[in-house]
């Protein structure tokens, strides 16, 4: 495949033919759920939000490490918690930094500065999804293998109003061709290293997430894995509590 904007070749990889890792963002402060401390360290039936997003990589067989980026008060904690659960591919903490995207390249180079060989899969996954499924990450590896990146997205049944105030609508999107962003996020640790060395360069340094940071560098195509409508971001008050009566009706169980 032709490389794009970003000067370098995008990798591709056969299925499972080099080491496959996440990385879990858990850095963020998340002041609109209106939480005593981070949600992702909110407590749900003894055990945090990232306990959950956590398991999903545990439990998934092809991810062979897990790594956690989150604020150094937190590191401790986290820890003892993998720890307590058994999570045996978890391998570490990294210090996180003042936005989402500071904390990935943090992870970046932290995986680097372990030895962590360039052509490793990453799955970026936010702390805060902790619905994500088996079939979500698998998409996701299976596309990045394939194509040579994934985002997970989902196609929108919905048509949007277009406001910059908020308070009336002067244009419309079309629901056709949209597709809402969601995480995993996945690409090779070689190309994630480029990729901040390029944005350095440019001055490009407030992405939002890692697909707006692809996108703002040009490295187009990025290719569509599978979300699911369950695999939601706990963003509000209300998406905490639903998370809740999921968790206490059994629908989502830690190993």
């Amino acid at each position: 495949m032709k490389g794009c904007a970003l000067n370098f070749k995008i990798n591709i990889f056969p299925m499972k033919s080099n080491p496959q890792i996440s990385l879990i963002l858990a850095g963020g402060y998340g002041r609109r759920a209106k939480t005593e401390c981070p949600k992702q360290f909110v407590k749900v039936q003894g055990h945090s939000v990232l306990a959950y997003t956590a398991a999903a990589f545990q439990q998934h067989p092809d991810i062979d490490a897990f790594y956690v980026v989150c604020a150094e008060e937190w590191t401790e904690a986290v820890s003892r918690e993998m720890r307590e659960l058994g999570f045996g591919k978890f391998s570490g903490t990294f210090l996180s930094g003042a936005t989402s995207i500071d904390s990935l390249r943090n992870g970046v180079e932290g995986l680097l500065a372990k030895g962590v060989s360039a052509d490793t899969i990453v799955v970026v996954h936010e702390a805060v999804r902790p619905l994500v499924s088996q079939a979500v990450i698998s998409d996701s590896l299976a596309v990045c293998n394939t194509r040579g990146n994934a985002i997970a997205g989902i196609e929108s049944y919905e048509s949007y109003l277009m406001s910059p105030t908020g308070i009336e609508a002067n244009g419309m999107q079309s629901r056709y061709g949209l597709f809402r962003a969601q995480t995993p996020q996945t690409f090779s640790l070689g190309n994630l290293q480029r990729a901040f060395t390029m944005a350095a360069r440019r001055g490009i340094h407030t992405s939002q997430s890692l697909f707006t940071f692809m996108a703002e560098l040009g490295s187009y195509p990025l290719y569509i894995s599978q979300g699911e409508h369950s695999n939601m971001k706990l963003t509000l008050p209300e998406d905490l509590k639903l998370f809740e009566a999921l968790v206490k009706g059994g629908f989502l169980k830690l190993p």
